[in-house]
């Protein structure tokens, strides 16, 4: 009797107390943009470090067709554009000349970069971009934070090669069992990873990590297709997330491990993770109707929810929230929520 008058009692306490808050679905909301021409696109999204974001991309691009040629056409113009507080504001680009388009935005340790068309490349110095000469070629990889800002160039000569900026110049670094170098992100000064593949009969993804001494090549799990890494985001030592085209992965200071993405997903393109340490990744352009983008939260995946014809495709994280830019119909977009 005692046990049953104590199960009653139990559970009139747990009636009457207030029931656990369910965890918001995650969503990404549109957010107003500056005005920018017609014919504009949003290629890279990038935290500022102070709570806001930078986005970057291209405006006025035009082709006045002739069957299938463009006899008459326009490569636009660049954009950059930072958001502060519920504002956007933009910047001059020195040293820029003719056409063309921002295709990266690289921020961190209190640095800010772009690379564009035509192998333009600057760092922000609080109230403009200045133009800063490349090591070679054009830029495909830029990447900033607290072990230095490095870059990926090619030319014809070289092929591809890593570079590190030191003082005024570029040295070359040298990041073994890593033949193209798709991403490249540090924790700190003496703890960064780069990522991509190693080229062989077959592109397989491969990983290495600095420990502020030396690049070392770190094994990866088999894959039995061509793939390849193209983002990783260190969180700790023991906690570093990555994607390749058609897998999430994952680094717990002693192995990489491969998480499936959910089905019918196709080809990831970004990832972030966010403050709580839960990776959000966005999946390359697709026909309609687009696919979303998807969080990674206690072991099984959930869909992010978009406003209807939209498309996300770039991701960034901030304190409290996610970001994104993409599309909305045939114009830019740009997102925000959590």
């Amino acid at each position: 009797m005692k046990r049953a008058i104590a199960a009653v009692t139990a559970a009139a306490v747990l009636a009457s107390l207030p029931a656990p808050a369910l965890a918001a679905e995650p969503e990404l909301r549109t957010v107003s943009l500056p005005f920018l021409w017609p014919t504009a696109r949003l290629n890279d999204v990038t935290a500022d470090g102070a709570g806001g974001v930078w986005v970057g991309g291209v405006q006025g691009r035009y082709c006045v067709r002739w069957g299938d040629l463009c006899p008459v056409y326009n490569d636009g113009n660049p954009v950059v554009r930072r958001r502060v507080g519920s504002s956007w504001k933009e910047y001059p680009i020195n040293g820029w000349t003719g056409q063309g388009e921002i295709t990266r935005i690289a921020s961190g340790a209190g640095e800010t970069w772009i690379a564009g068309s035509r192998s333009y490349m600057a760092r922000f110095d609080g109230s403009a971009f200045q133009k800063v000469a490349g090591p070679t070629g054009s830029v495909s990889v830029l990447a900033t934070g607290p072990a230095g800002t490095f870059v990926n160039a090619w030319d014809l000569e070289s092929g591809e090669r890593v570079f590190k900026r030191t003082g005024d110049g570029w040295t070359v670094v040298d990041v073994p069992g890593v033949d193209y170098v798709a991403d490249l992100q540090a924790l700190t000064a003496t703890d960064a990873w780069a990522v991509g593949y190693e080229n062989g009969i077959q592109q397989k993804p491969a990983a290495a990590h600095f420990d502020g001494t030396a690049w070392k090549n770190v094994p990866l799990p088999a894959v039995s297709e061509n793939d390849w890494f193209r983002k990783v985001v260190p969180v700790s030592p023991n906690d570093v997330w990555g994607i390749t085209a058609q897998r999430l992965a994952h680094w717990n200071g002693t192995a990489w491990t491969w998480i499936a993405p959910p089905d019918g997903l196709g080809e990831l393109v970004d990832l972030t993770v966010d403050a709580s340490g839960t990776p959000w990744v966005a999946p390359a352009e697709s026909a309609p109707p687009a696919k979303p983008p998807y969080r990674y939260s206690g072991g099984k995946w959930e869909k992010v929810t978009i406003p209807s014809g939209t498309m996300v495709n770039g991701l960034a994280a901030v304190p409290g929230g996610v970001w994104g830019v993409g599309t909305q119909g045939d114009g830019p977009a740009a997102f925000n929520g959590s």
